[in-house]
Formats: C-alpha cells, sequence, structure tokens
C-alpha cells in the first residue's frame, strides 16, 4: 500500500485494516467526495453460473480514483474496482468482473440508497470478453440541442428517436460520439419496470454531464432519450439497470 492514491497520497492510514477497500469509477468519484465513502456489495450474478459466493456482502471503504490508481483495473469503466481481498469475499478470484449490487452507508437507514448492477472488476491486467456490459440508464427530455458530439447539427439525431448521450464511462474523450449501442432493461428498484424481451439500438449524440437537459440520475452509464427509455421500460422509473452493447 505505498503507492500513492488520488484520496490520500502515499498516507497507508486510511486503508482499513480488513483490506476490504476499492477505487471509485467516475460515475461515483463524485470530484472526489467519493473518498472515504462506504459501501455493502454483493455479488448478484457473473457470465459463470457459480461465480457469486451466495449471501456474502461486505463492507469496503473507497481509498482511490479507479481512472488514475497505480495499479490498472482490467477495463475502463467500471464502476467500483476491488481490492483482491474484497473481490475474494464475495466471487471466485478467477473471475476477471462480477455484476454487484452495492448501496451507500450512512447514519441513518432512510439516506441508504440501492445504486446499481455495475460492472466490478479485479485489480488485475485479466482481459475478460463477454456478450454485454452491465450498467445503468437514466433518461432525458428535451430540449437536445446542442450536443458535445455535434453541435446544432440536427441530421446525427436518428430517425427514430432512439439515441442517449455517453456517461464519463463509455464517453472516452469524445470517441463515443456516433457509437450504436444494443441496450435492454434488466432490473430496476420497482418490480416490473422492464419491459420483458424488449432490445433496441441507439446511438450515442452527447456527454451526459454537458447535456442541455439534465439527466433524472447522475452518474448513470448512458441516459436515454424519452422514445429509448420508453421502449424499455416503464417512463416513470427515474433510472434502470441495463445490459449493453456496443455493435
Amino acid at each position: 500500500m505505498n503507492a500513492a492514491t488520488a484520496c490520500s497520497g502515499n498516507d497507508p492510514s486510511p486503508f482499513p485494516s480488513s483490506n476490504l477497500f476499492a477505487a471509485a469509477g467516475e460515475g461515483v468519484w463524485d470530484n472526489g467526495a467519493a473518498c472515504g465513502r462506504q459501501y455493502r456489495v454483493r455479488c448478484i450474478s457473473a457470465p459463470t453460473p457459480g461465480t457469486c459466493k451466495a449471501d456474502q456482502t461486505i463492507q469496503v471503504k473507497i481509498v482511490d480514483r479507479a481512472q488514475t490508481s497505480v495499479s490498472r483495473p482490467s477495463r475502463d469503466g467500471a464502476t467500483l474496482v476491488l481490492s483482491t481481498t474484497a473481490f475474494e469475499a464475495i466471487a471466485n478470484p478467477s473471475a476477471a468482473w462480477v455484476n454487484v449490487e452495492f448501496a451507500q452507508m450512512s447514519t441513518s437507514p432512510h439516506e441508504l440508497h440501492l445504486r446499481l448492477l455495475a460492472l466490478l472488476f479485479i485489480l488485475a491486467g485479466l482481459v475478460h470478453i463477454c456478450s454485454g456490459d452491465v450498467g445503468t440508464a437514466g433518461q432525458y427530455v428535451p430540449p437536445y440541442l446542442p450536443t458535445a458530439c455535434y453541435g446544432n447539427d440536427v441530421s446525427e439525431f436518428p430517425s427514430s428517436n432512439l439515441f442517449a448521450s455517453a456517461g464519463e464511462g463509455i464517453w472516452d474523450n469524445g470517441a463515443a460520439c456516433g457509437r450504436q449501442y444494443l441496450v435492454r432493461c434488466i432490473s430496476a428498484v420497482v418490480p416490473m419496470t422492464c419491459i420483458a424481451g424488449q432490445t433496441i439500438q441507439i446511438k450515442i449524440v452527447d456527454r451526459a454531464v454537458t447535456s442541455v437537459s439534465r439527466p433524472s440520475r447522475d452518474g448513470a452509464t448512458m441516459v436515454l432519450s424519452t422514445t429509448a427509455f420508453g421502449a424499455v421500460a416503464n417512463a416513470s422509473a427515474s433510472s434502470i439497470n441495463i445490459e449493453f452493447q456496443q455493435v
């Protein structure tokens, strides 16, 4: 633990003695306010059956920023990057990533927020390829112009109105502009929010953090147009958990 972190530099004292700690992805980094936050984390699924350790929930502390950590994650864009000890406590250590449910700890139970299904990667240089990624989606309403990708050019918007703005995890310094993704809703806080069997193809036309119309949820992997969101989920929801794949 002698490498510098974005939270405390070379000071090892913030690291918990249990070694249950994590680096924050951009979706939870919160301009550094994430440092010291505590999260309950449990593994809920993975591409390989039997990867999760049933009924195992751990509490981790944020000590670094994933984007700048000395030890590089296996994949950019993870929501959390766990220490090896933390990862092994909830999942088979041979896995490169798992889907998790996590909630920020607070002094009041009413302030606990179920965050999302997230991509979670071990602090190792492993590469894992699967059919789709897991993240969250919010929605945003007009006006949509101007955009970070195309300014006031409306010709870049698909005629289907199935488009989205990219969260920081997939923005890729602007390279996300124009990318197409297959998206489906897989779960939400309120049961029956997802429209079963519905998969849509969307185009990235903007950056969520700078969009004119503000997202229904900050830190989402992507923010869908109202048409796109309504095609996969109940339009009254503010956010959903999604599976998405670039095409």
